[in-house]
């Protein structure tokens, strides 16, 4: 089926390379980088990012010279699993992860020497770093607060690994050793960016813990936290699209700013000079600025100039040809209608706190899911709230803790999906519980995020942990399971679905996230079409589309959230 563009709106992209940039081999998804004392650069980037959740292993380390010539290419060496890390005199360090081995690599690329790491950790070996003292700390991690840090010598043997009362951390995405012996680490599920005594204590933090915001004092899934040698920091604030400079007393924070807008920024440092290292790892690239944020070398073409939106998470047309976005990570709710944004007012305290969901209801108001905040409103034009939603009668008084999702039903009624309690309910405004489906202690969902009901009183469901989309009847009951849609002999089996939706002919449209692309199929999951390529876009690809809305049977508007973009296209008759 063949489909052509409408509207791509929330991100202005640009083909323009700055001068100099030469030759260069794209990058997916860049993590780390260091710039040598001849001036080139080590870069790891991962590989796959877009198209595994949860991420694959693949990894890519190469080394670069100011004009762009590859002088080392791991992959290119046959290690499609390498994370690197620059050592002395040139040498390079490759960590291979599904092999538990340390590769020490001389500057013309030749592996002159392997460390076995299997005795050392049971989980997978992620990420390795030289440090100051001569020596190496490895991650290794399993899954979220499954982790171990070390520190090794050159010559293989254990020196430190991290106390079993400092495994609390969720996922460590950046180690430094320090020259008072402490570790920084940069944890991006706990938002926080936190300094480590060998003992395993906290001798310091910033950011709150499980608390992401988009203030000064606060983190969103920062990736790198790395102290230069004059004591000053730099934090990549990575969902925030954002890089901090804290002052060498680590008291005063300022944003690093740039002739551009960072997307994503997974890794920030400051160099000897006095310039920055980031990989701006939403817009593909390495970059380096200098102290007036100017860009003075670049690895990866930039493809974003500037960016409207941050991790929009739903959409709906409204009568008038504009879309009404939930602009999640911005903590408000827009109406874009052409070129023009309109911020729909909103009076309440506290104010929105990453909103999932926005509805237009036919009165005007707006229905929102203001997820952080664990609540959900019914919001007039001018801005006031007229009704507040935080717990429902269910077994006793019980909070919501996550809602992605809401529903006006005909009756009035509410349907929400809590997707951090495993829970479909319907309620009304006083919390009364009409109907529940799921919950904590059942494994009949796992981590839901969307619901609708049917016209016969069921109600579909995105049983997202369980890679599957759910029917159940009025007593809750399952009536139909799909794990996949089937097309004849071949199926296309779901990954991580977000969203799904049946519009009135009967079409179900899902936003089969893990695999980055949207289904159409019937109701007895019989495949229609098949979305994942965006055709006359720099941005080809979908990256993560979280939420779809079928228009008609030959339109579709898709939140494409990790490319932070709403998509609208039609496709066209044969």
């Amino acid at each position: 089926m063949a489909w052509s563009l409408i509207k791509e709106a929330g991100i202005g992209l640009s083909t323009e390379v700055p001068a100099g940039t030469g030759q260069r081999s794209p990058l997916r998804h860049p993590v780390f980088a260091i710039q040598s004392d001849d001036g080139s650069y080590l870069i790891v980037d991962e590989l796959g990012r877009e198209k595994l959740v949860p991420y694959g292993f693949g990894c890519r380390t190469i080394r670069v010279d100011v004009d762009h010539n590859i002088l080392y290419d791991s992959l290119a060496n046959g290690i499609e699993d390498g994370y690197g890390c620059l050592m002395d005199n040139g040498r390079m360090a490759i960590l291979r992860r599904t092999n538990w081995e340390l590769l020490i690599v001389s500057p013309d690329g030749e592996v002159t020497d392997r460390m076995r790491l299997a005795t050392f950790s049971k989980r997978l070996p992620w990420s390795v770093t030289w440090t100051s003292n001569e020596t190496f700390l490895i991650v290794f991690v399993n899954r979220a607060y499954d982790l171990d840090i070390i520190e090794i010598d050159p010559d293989g043997r254990l020196l430190w690994s991290l106390p079993a009362n400092g495994r609390n951390l969720g996922i460590v995405t950046s180690v430094q050793l320090t020259p008072s012996n402490t570790v920084l680490m940069a944890d991006s599920m706990l938002h926080v960016a936190v300094e480590v005594d060998r003992a395993g204590n906290i001798v310091w933090q910033y950011g709150e813990t499980k608390h992401p915001a988009r203030d000064i004092d606060h983190l969103s899934s920062p990736s790198s936290f790395r102290r230069a040698q004059d004591g000053s920091s730099v934090i990549a604030d990575t969902r925030n699209h954002r890089v901090l400079l804290l002052d060498s007393m680590r008291a005063d924070c300022q944003m690093v700013h740039h002739d551009g807008t960072f997307r994503d920024p997974a890794y920030a440092a400051l160099l000897d000079s006095g310039n920055y290292l980031v990989c701006d790892t939403g817009n593909k690239r390495v970059i380096e600025l200098d102290t007036q944020g100017y860009i003075v070398w670049n690895y990866g073409a930039p493809v974003v100039s500037r960016r409207l939106l941050s991790y929009p998470r739903s959409v709906d047309v409204n009568g008038s040809g504009g879309y009404l976005i939930a602009d999640t990570a911005h903590d408000r709710i827009i109406e874009l209608m052409d070129a023009h944004v309109r911020e729909m007012p909103f009076k309440g305290e506290p104010g929105l706190f990453w909103p999932r969901c926005a509805r237009m209801l036919p009165s005007g108001s707006l229905l929102i899911a203001d997820a952080r905040n664990q609540r959900v409103l019914e919001v007039s034009a001018d801005g006031h709230i007229l009704n507040q939603l935080t717990n429902v009668d269910l077994d006793g008084r019980q909070e919501l803790q996550d809602p992605h999702d809401v529903r006006m039903l005909a009756d009035g009624r509410l349907l929400i999906t809590d997707s951090s309690q495993d829970l479909v309910v319907v309620t009304d405004w006083s919390g009364r519980v009409f109907q529940a489906v799921g919950g904590k202690g059942t494994d009949i969902l796992k981590d839901p995020h969307s619901a609708q009901g049917l016209k016969d009183a069921g109600i579909i469901i995105t049983d997202t942990g369980h890679s599957r989309i759910v029917v159940v009847d009025s007593t809750g009951a399952i009536v139909h399971e799909f794990d996949c849609i089937v097309d004849g002999a071949v199926q296309y089996r779901l990954h991580y679905p977000r969203y799904v939706e049946v519009t009135s002919s009967g079409t179900m449209v899902i936003a089969d996230t893990g695999h980055n692309r949207i289904l159409a199929a019937t109701l007895e999951g019989d495949f229609l079409w098949e979305l994942s390529t965006i055709p006359d876009s720099l941005q080809p690809l979908l990256n993560q589309p979280r939420w779809v809305r079928l228009i008609g049977e030959d339109e579709v508007v898709i939140c494409d959230h990790f490319h932070h973009r709403i998509l609208h296209l039609r496709h066209d008759s044969p």
